[in-house]
């Protein structure tokens, strides 16, 4: 559970997904890019794949520590856009779906994203950014450049994780199903209610806000929230709390297509050493 506990914090992730470590931002640089994660991508793209996956060649993502629950998600800073009506607002499941479905339609798909760690009790955090990669239903890759670079590529049950400037990195097999967090991203929506209860709110700014809370207890996750831009059909916000309550928030922006070569393979110049 340790090696997976950065990666599905981003990853959430997430994830689009995301969901980074919990553990917060900071160490050194060859330790923080070898063990820590995206997040939920969350996570970053929370379910945002298909009811159904094939495994592909590639690698799955880290998970979050347990600890007691936390208050709620604050609201978080959107971007303004057209909101969506009332009455496709208020069902947060079919919101997801139409979000989910425009993804897989529009093939590989990159993104920026900035992750801000808030450790419990305090106000602000370290933040991070990078760019991320998917292709739904299988692929999520996170790829940090500032402060450390990093890169983490969750494909199928496979999740690798690299240190650029190290050279080494770790490979690891995971069940993307019973994974916490895991799920957020990779089970379809018909999965995810039988799992989590999910709100909607329309914010201010007009993005669609979704609150998923776990039906029982999840050891790594306290609760989630999604923001979605109507207009676009995109994830802008993700963010969660711990058991501990340390919040990881990713934002998300300049959405667009990628070539279908490349971007799910691991790097070809790093030593991948097998993790059990």
């Amino acid at each position: 559970m340790t090696r997976l506990r950065g990666l599905l914090h981003l990853v959430m992730a997430a994830s689009l997904w995301p969901l980074p470590a919990l553990g917060g931002t900071a160490g050194s640089a060859a330790a923080r890019a070898a063990t820590s994660a995206p997040a939920h991508a969350l996570s970053m793209t929370s379910a945002l794949a298909p009811p159904s996956t094939t495994a592909a060649t590639a690698a799955p993502v880290p998970t979050p520590a347990a600890a007691p629950a936390p208050a709620a998600p604050a609201a978080s800073s959107l971007p303004t856009s057209t909101a969506s009506s009332p009455a496709a607002t208020s069902d947060p499941w079919s919101v997801l779906s139409r979000v989910r479905r425009s993804l897989v339609e529009a093939g590989p798909t990159g993104a920026a994203f900035t992750q801000t760690y808030i450790p419990a009790g305090f106000a602000s955090g370290e933040k991070e950014t990078g760019r991320l990669a998917l292709a739904l239903p299988d692929c999520l890759r996170w790829d940090y450049s500032n402060p450390y670079p990093k890169g983490f590529l969750l494909c199928g049950e496979v999740v690798h994780a690299w240190n650029p400037e190290d050279r080494t990195g770790r490979r690891y097999r995971v069940d993307r199903k019973n994974e916490p967090g895991l799920d957020l991203l990779l089970l379809g929506v018909d999965d995810l209610k039988s799992r989590y209860t999910a709100t909607a709110r329309t914010a201010p700014g007009g993005a669609v806000e979704i609150a998923l809370s776990p039906r029982g207890k999840v050891a790594e996750l306290a609760d989630a929230q999604f923001a979605v831009d109507p207009a676009t059909q995109r994830l802008v916000e993700v963010s969660y709390h711990d058991r501990e309550g340390n919040l990881t928030r990713f934002q998300i922006s300049d959405y667009q297509a990628l070539p279908h070569q490349g971007q799910f393979s691991p790097p070809a110049d790093i030593r991948w050493e097998d993790q059990r």
